[in-house]
């Protein structure tokens, strides 16, 4: 067996070994399951109001239904920051946080009518 094929064996060996410890996860940890199989622990994607934008640091505020605020992260080719204004409503569909950047991101921004 030469290295590749070593190699492509134990990557496969350990998907196998994780996979279940994933499936078996509680539904209630604020998981969704994706299609392929996986698990998404990015907030859901939802309507909010905006109730402040910072172009410079390419921020937006946030608020949901319930009252409660949160900055948002939107890059520069997800959608024009300056085109929104406080009171405007929007869907966004989140970025999963990771060990490198945890802070909330938006994949993409739709605006509500």
């Amino acid at each position: 067996m030469n290295a590749a094929t070593r190699f492509l064996a134990l990557a496969l060996g350990a998907v196998c070994c994780v996979t279940p410890a994933l499936a078996e996860r509680p539904a209630g940890d604020g998981g969704q399951r994706m299609q392929g199989g996986g698990i998404n622990y990015a907030p859901q994607p939802g309507v909010f109001v905006v109730v402040s934008t910072d172009t410079y640091a390419r921020t937006v505020r946030l608020q949901s239904a319930d009252g409660k605020t949160a900055d948002v992260h939107v890059r520069e080719e997800v959608y024009d920051l300056s085109a929104l204004k406080p009171g405007a409503r929007v869907r966004v569909d989140f970025l999963e946080p990771d060990g490198m950047n945890n802070r909330l991101s938006a994949a993409h921004v739709w605006p509500v009518k």
